[in-house]
């Protein structure tokens, strides 16, 4: 039998989450008080929402990501997908349904009511339309990801970044992101990014309406690891040219970002060093846009999966720089 994630209403309108092997006689179990000690004092419970796992530890990520929800988001959950799990002899396939009009609509009033009461107002339609379903995406994604790069992971808490904004050094306080975005990272490097960050390279994914996108690379990392980048440019630059300027490469991501190059080569290189076209970068990544249709298509996960892959030999070229190891598979 398939290892399930299950979700329990209990009478005081709670919900307990948890794994089994057969959801009909760990209902029963909780409702005899011989199952969690959660359930003893709010029983009866009845079985809310119920999805299948590829196996324990599976099983066990998710249940962890799901008690990991608001209260809202477990609503959510529970109301989005109840009619494909109302009984114990059904289960329900976790799937990315795609992004709803409603979440590319959710920015655009963001835009023009970045403040925090009408965030706060309009709270339950981020979760519900952006936050939940980006969580499904990243999820999604992280299946593909453990068969074509097993050391870059997705996580559905860690990898979904904030939508406050940091407002401390910025003319603009607007209090919120007008996007949402996901990154999916070396596993020994963490999801650190930026230049105080000593997180690695990995790839990327935004949501925001007109310009949504995709991405891989290494973006404005701190001094330590460009230094260490160019070093490796310097002994692998055939490695390194050969992905970055394969034609079907160039085709369809285009160049390496051009943002903030310097205007001359680093110090302690020379002017003709042969890998001088790429020594004044400071950020290593490219990508591409996506049309608003394609960032709502059901179909995101598998196109993500895509181009993430086809983006991979970049991402381990740059990780390998920094000494951070490549996997054939998950462990």
């Amino acid at each position: 039998m398939a290892w399930i994630v299950y979700l329990l209403r209990c009478s005081d309108g709670s919900l307990y989450t948890g794994i089994t092997r057969d959801p009909e006689r760990r209902v029963g179990a909780h409702n005899a008080g011989t199952g969690a000690a959660y359930t003893r004092a709010r029983r009866p419970v009845q079985l809310a929402y119920q999805e299948p796992a590829s196996d324990r530890t599976a099983a066990l990520r998710r249940e962890w990501a799901i008690k990991q929800f608001t209260r809202s988001e477990k609503e959510a959950l529970v109301a989005k997908r109840s009619d494909r799990a109302q009984g114990p002899s059904r289960t329900s396939t976790p799937a990315f349904s795609g992004f709803r009009p409603a979440a590319l609509g959710f920015f655009r009033q963001l835009r023009r009511h970045n403040t925090r009461p009408w965030f706060e107002a309009h709270r339950a339609s981020y979760e519900l339309e952006v936050k939940g379903p980006l969580q499904a995406l990243v999820e999604e994604v992280d299946v593909a990801l453990a068969r074509s790069c097993p050391e870059v992971v997705g996580d559905p808490r860690r990898s979904v970044f904030r939508i406050h904004r940091d407002v401390r050094f910025s003319k603009d306080k607007s209090p919120y992101k007008t996007h949402a975005a996901a990154w999916f990272y070396h596993r020994d490097a963490g999801r650190g990014v930026g230049g105080e960050a000593e997180g690695g390279a990995g790839f990327y994914f935004h949501l925001e309406p007109g310009a949504s996108q995709l991405g891989a690379g290494i973006w404005m990392p701190p001094r330590p690891t460009v230094t260490r980048i160019r070093e490796a440019l310097t002994d692998d630059l055939a490695g390194f040219e050969r992905i970055v300027l394969a034609p079907v490469f160039r085709r369809r991501y285009g160049g390496l970002d051009s943002e903030a190059m310097l205007t001359r080569l680093p110090r302690g290189f020379a002017e003709d060093h042969p890998a001088r076209r790429w020594l004044r970068y400071q950020s290593f990544t490219v990508g591409r846009m996506l049309s608003d249709r394609e960032a709502r298509s059901r179909r995101l996960p598998a196109m993500l999966a895509r181009d993430f892959a086809a983006l991979t030999p970049l991402v381990r070229w740059l990780n390998r720089a920094l000494g951070l190891r490549t996997l054939t598979r998950r462990v």
